[in-house]
């Protein structure tokens, strides 16, 4: 009887143990995503997840991703969830994915800043890598640089506002030492959509023109997805500004913006963020496009050879052509599989260090964190942000001069 008990109480724990054992060497390593999969910024949403899908099946092709602790590869599982754009919708399909998914980095949003900024509180609740992937806004970044102890699991995986700003500034002070752009009045300004990341690029880009002796005449912010800016034009048309910057996420945005700026009749210098790195944005408006500036990081097979294998692979796969967004779902499965690896575990400090420790070649530039506020180092070793132009369909990089592939063209009206 004794011997009995001895062996169903050995039989008990060995069955603990061996439980435990397996719980802690899970089936697949599972990555929660969060993005705009319907409503108006659903496109970029959509295109982010795909370059995730791509990503995770590579790696699964491979065997799945390495962890050193339990000398074997697991299979990748990528989880997705749709924000609708909305915060709190957002919170609450981070909270499930946490909570009841059980996933080990969460990517927190992958799209909207605003999204970002409501989940982002979570991070000190759960204590997981969280990280957003294309959200700007500087609101992510100040709040991690206030109070780094609180959000030490959080990593924004993008350039800042100040980006945006300093390639808008650093473009047109080229073209004006060059003597190819002659501002009248040195005056600049901006219609851009009402969210984190519209607001926080134009407030980040009047500084920096008013510190060096330009003047804002204009800020005007429209809600996403706007398309009908002819009030807007018209009030600017009659403050005749020399530079008008718009930005937008929803494509629908843009071709309107683009499109209705010629019907009005206005005359500045027009450089858009983001909105232009849309394959469909072209097709769509024609002739209408040409002499546009625009600012963003750059993919572009043919300038950049090294990222033709992507570029193939997503028109493979999915039968349309890469877009930037794609970039970011990618780099993010890439850049969080990079870690765990390196991390050796599936412990989420562990990981969260080797994610601030990241310094990887990806698609568009090298991902490296600055440590004080957790956000992507811009710069021409780190992160480029060129200045494009648009001419007859064909968008060519025309600042930095070390690496433009095409001359500025001064545009018809402004001649």
């Amino acid at each position: 009887m004794k011997r009995l008990t001895l062996l169903t109480i050995s039989a008990f724990f060995m069955f603990v143990f061996l439980g435990g054992l397996a719980s802690a060497q899970p089936k697949n390593i599972k990555i929660g995503w969060i993005g705009p999969l319907s409503g108006p910024a659903a496109e970029p949403g959509i295109s982010n997840k795909q370059g995730t899908i791509l990503a995770m099946e590579e790696v699964n092709a491979k065997g799945g991703v390495y962890v050193a602790e339990y000398k074997k590869k697991i299979p990748l599982e990528v989880l997705f969830e749709d924000s609708q754009s909305k915060p709190e919708i957002g919170v609450g399909v981070a909270e499930k994915l946490i909570t009841r998914d059980k996933v080990h980095v969460l990517f927190g949003e992958a799209f909207h800043s605003s999204v970002s900024v409501a989940i982002m509180e979570l991070a000190p609740k759960y204590g997981i890598p969280i990280m957003s992937l294309q959200p700007i806004s500087d609101v992510i970044s100040n709040k991690i640089a206030k109070d780094p102890a609180r959000y030490w699991s959080f990593w924004k995986m993008d350039v800042g506002s100040g980006a945006y700003a300093r390639a808008t500034l650093g473009t047109y002070q080229y073209l004006v030492d060059k003597k190819l752009f002659n501002p009248r009045n040195k005056t600049i300004s901006f219609i851009v959509e009402d969210t984190d990341f519209g607001r926080t690029v134009a407030v980040r880009t009047k500084e920096l023109f008013e510190g060096t002796g330009w003047k804002s005449v204009a800020m005007e912010t429209v809600p996403l997805g706007h398309t009908d800016f002819y009030s807007q034009l018209t009030k600017l048309k009659s403050l005749d500004p020399d530079i008008l910057l718009s930005l937008y996420t929803a494509l629908s945005s843009g071709v309107a913006m683009i499109k209705q700026f010629h019907e009005v009749g206005a005359k500045p210098s027009h450089i858009a963020i983001y909105y232009p790195i849309r394959p469909e944005l072209i097709p769509q408006t024609g002739k209408a496009s040409d002499y546009l500036l625009w600012n963003v990081a750059v993919l572009d097979a043919q300038k950049i050879p090294s990222q033709k294998e992507f570029v193939d692979k997503i028109q493979k796969k999915w039968k349309v052509p890469a877009n930037l967004d794609m970039t970011y779902g990618y780099d993010g499965v890439m850049n969080s599989v990079d870690s765990i690896e390196r991390a050796g575990s599936l412990e989420p400090k562990k990981i969260v260090s080797a994610l601030s420790k990241l310094n990887r070649k990806g698609i568009l530039g090298r991902w490296v964190f600055e440590q004080s506020n957790h956000e992507i180092i811009d710069g021409p070793d780190y992160m480029p942000m060129p200045t494009q132009q648009t001419i007859a369909g064909k968008s060519e990089i025309i600042w930095p001069p070390a690496v433009a592939t095409a001359k500025y063209v001064t545009p018809l009206w402004m001649k």
